[in-house]
């Protein structure tokens, strides 16, 4: 039931209609959403819920003014900040050239128990103002406060339900019955197959990065994750799609995890190990094995780049790396590649980049040459020339292979420039992907 205003002919809901209206929203399933709507139905107007970051939580607008936009939520509340947190009373903020406002706009602070939640805005479109419109305002603002705490206490059990089966999980504690009826009650697949990701915490990343990266992963990903914080750092649990290669799975967390950091923890060198996709009873080798390859980067690391790399990178070298003594695998390093190291840099780099593809390809000179985008002969000279310069036989001694393997492992944990994906022989790859796949697979020594 409306009533029609004499002045400009809007229909408005009376009073008391408007308040069961905002009582059955606020039990509603999209309950934000379904007060916003109360309140554009109530006002006739276009109404906006920002966060407090200015993220559009809620917008609705009637038929009238399906044409309204509105401006980013720093230009309104421009001026209008003064207290901390802001007065919930709304604010009638006038329309001014060359601001964005090129409407009056009705700002109301979503303030709870002294905490700023966000902001309610309804913009005078399409019919003028109404006296009540502040007060309908108010009380939806007042209203969507109270809604915001009460899904942030729903949102924190949940979590952190969710956050002990993750760890009940990775230490193989509890009753498995008793853990599948709490996933089953959580809405978690407790049987799917998962990496496990192991972030170590380090200083100047955000509280709040747990959930941060597990939200973020689970959209970039499509896959459910599980997140735990323990002592020394984050894990995540991340569900294997079905049927999906380990390699295939890890090396996507990977690059997901890499721009995560970038984005969540811009201002903090954040350091990940990521392990191979296994069954839920052994979640624990798992974690074994990501910690062990955040250990490696830890020990051979420098600098406060971010680092993400998973078990597969790595290799067994990893148990060496992980608990050998530093300074004795440093000496073993120098003792294997330091006059390589001492070479002319570019000369160096040239090399160095050779020996990883090399092995990577199997020891397949053809693939080797066609990744790096040069004749087979130039890869031929080019192990010549580090036989020479180390005396280890790469080609044809297997003991020397793996002494240079694990020299490169640690090269590649420093961050070597012959492991950068920008080099050319990244780009050379893109041009002969098609004619190195059909090439046979050679797997004997050159």
């Amino acid at each position: 039931m409306s009533t029609s205003d004499a002045d400009t002919g809007r229909k408005r809901l009376p009073l008391s209609v408007f308040d069961e209206l905002l009582d059955d929203a606020a039990v509603a399933i999209d309950c934000l959403s379904a007060i916003v709507r109360v309140c554009s139905e109530a006002t006739g107007k276009a109404v906006t819920l920002f966060d407090r970051q200015g993220h559009v939580v809620a917008s609705t607008r009637p038929e009238a003014g399906r044409q309204t936009t509105f401006p980013p939520l720093r230009d309104i509340v421009r001026g209008h900040t003064t207290t901390t947190p802001p007065s919930a009373d709304p604010v009638l903020l006038p329309a001014e050239l060359g601001t964005g406002l090129s409407r009056r706009k009705i700002l109301s602070a979503v303030v709870e128990r002294g905490e700023h939640l966000g902001w309610l805005v309804v913009d005078e479109q399409p019919t003028p103002f109404h006296p009540t419109d502040e007060y309908v305002t108010l009380r939806c603002a007042r209203r969507i406060g109270a809604q915001f705490l009460t899904q942030r206490r729903i949102t924190r059990v949940a979590w952190n339900a969710r956050s002990n089966l993750a760890r009940q999980l990775v230490r193989g504690s509890g009753a498995w019955k008793d853990l599948a009826a709490g996933a089953e009650y959580l809405g978690v697949n407790v049987y799917a197959r998962r990496a496990l990701v192991y972030v170590r915490d380090s200083e100047g990343a955000p509280e709040d990065l747990d959930r941060s990266l597990a939200e973020y992963t689970e959209r970039a990903l499509g896959q459910e994750v599980l997140s735990t914080r323990g002592s020394e750092g984050i894990l995540l649990l991340i569900e294997a799609p079905a049927g999906a290669a380990s390699p295939a799975v890890v090396g996507r967390i990977t690059s997901t995890l890499e721009a995560a950091a970038a984005e969540l923890s811009p201002a903090s060198g954040l350091i990940a190990g990521v392990s191979s996709v296994y069954e839920p009873d052994s979640f624990a080798r798992a974690y074994r094995e990501a910690r062990e390859v955040v250990r490696c980067i830890d020990r051979f690391t420098h600098g406060a780049r971010h680092r993400v790399l998973a078990v597969d990178d790595l290799g067994p070298a990893r148990l060496f790396l992980a608990n050998g003594e530093v300074s004795a695998i440093r000496h073993f390093i120098d003792d294997m590649l330091g006059p390589l190291l001492d070479d002319d840099a570019a000369a160096a780099t040239e090399l160095i980049r050779t020996l990883a593809v090399w092995f990577e390809q199997n020891r397949g000179m053809r693939r080797t040459a066609a990744r790096l985008g040069v004749h087979e002969n130039t890869v031929r000279l080019r192990l010549s020339r580090v036989h020479t310069l180390t005396g280890l036989d790469v080609t044809g001694d297997a003991s020397h292979q793996l002494s240079i393997q694990t020299a490169l492992l640690v090269l590649r944990l420093r961050d070597h420039p012959a492991f950068h994906l920008e080099s050319r022989c990244a780009e050379a790859r893109d041009d002969n992907t098609v004619r190195a796949d059909a090439l046979p697979d050679e797997r004997r020594s050159a």
